[in-house]
């Protein structure tokens, strides 16, 4: 790995109104260390290799690689290789997406260092793989070039990131397009579980692990979801489309909707129907 790293002052709009890539780089080897050092933006530093050290608010932990540090802005920390090196890959950024993407759970204050594990295996390569295009990218002047260090450095996060880049395996995937196929049905949640042949607990550590929501929250998320396409494909009165999402109750389908859309049923479907009304 060639040691590289490139700053970046992004145009205004992305620091203001979105996600801002300030940097990145890649180091490898008995790198210097440090302590007491407070960052404007946030940043990422994701350790491939080696093992070291991390402080922040008076904490000391020691780090194995594959790590992820977190950094947030006005914070103090530390941080450095042992005596044998390590590998690490950097990231700076900023904006109102960075905070987004925290409240969705791609981060978290109380978790700044991340220990991976093998089921984080494909998130961290993904996000590794990110980085030669990143540096390329980076190099580009214009607003091209700070749009696309925008779009790489959200899915360097994203991939990273998501409960410390854990990713969906194979029986989690099977229970989520379960779920899916049966959200719509007006069942419980123990109800639910015992289609899917597993316990409560189960279902709901699953869920969590694998899209940062419990099921209750996720079933309304794909149940709203199938609401919105029959109200733009189809001409179907609402009370029917309460009854394919799973509600018995239309003026309570309805409220729903309107809570978490922002439209209410007849407002959403006036605004996106791609079907003329007979």
């Amino acid at each position: 790995m060639d040691d590289w790293s490139t700053y970046r002052h992004p145009a205004s709009p992305l620091r203001d109104l979105g996600l801002a890539c300030l940097g990145a780089g890649e180091q490898s080897g008995v790198l210097p260390s440090f302590s007491g050092r407070t960052l404007s933006s946030h940043a990422m530093v994701l350790v491939s290799a080696g093992s070291g050290h991390f402080s922040v608010d008076g904490r000391r932990f020691k780090i194995q690689a594959p790590a992820i540090i977190w950094l947030f802005p006005g914070v103090s920390h530390g941080y450095g290789p042992g005596p044998a090196g390590w590998q690490e890959h950097w990231l700076l950024f900023t904006g109102p997406t960075a905070r987004a993407l925290e409240e969705l759970g791609c981060y978290a204050r109380d978790r700044p260092l991340v220990q991976l594990d093998d089921s984080s295996a494909a998130g961290l390569a993904e996000a590794l793989g990110l980085f030669p295009a990143l540096r390329t990218t980076l190099a580009i002047g214009g607003p091209r070039g700070d749009a696309e260090a925008s779009v790489l450095c959200q899915r360097v996060l994203v991939g990273a990131g998501t409960r410390g880049g854990a990713s969906t395996d194979e029986s989690q995937g099977e229970l989520l397009g379960g779920l899916q196929e049966m959200a719509h049905l007006p069942l419980s949640l123990p109800q639910l579980a015992a289609s899917l042949k597993v316990s409560v607990p189960e279902l709901r550590h699953s869920v969590q692990a694998a899209t940062g929501v419990g099921p209750k929250e996720l079933i309304i998320q794909l149940r709203m979801s199938r609401a919105q396409s029959l109200l733009a494909d189809t001409a179907l009165p609402v009370q029917r489309i309460a009854s394919l999402t799973g509600y018995d109750d239309p003026a309570y389908f309805s409220r729903l909707f309107t809570r978490k859309t922002g439209y209410s049923p007849s407002q959403f479907r006036r605004e996106h129907q791609r079907e003329t009304p007979h």
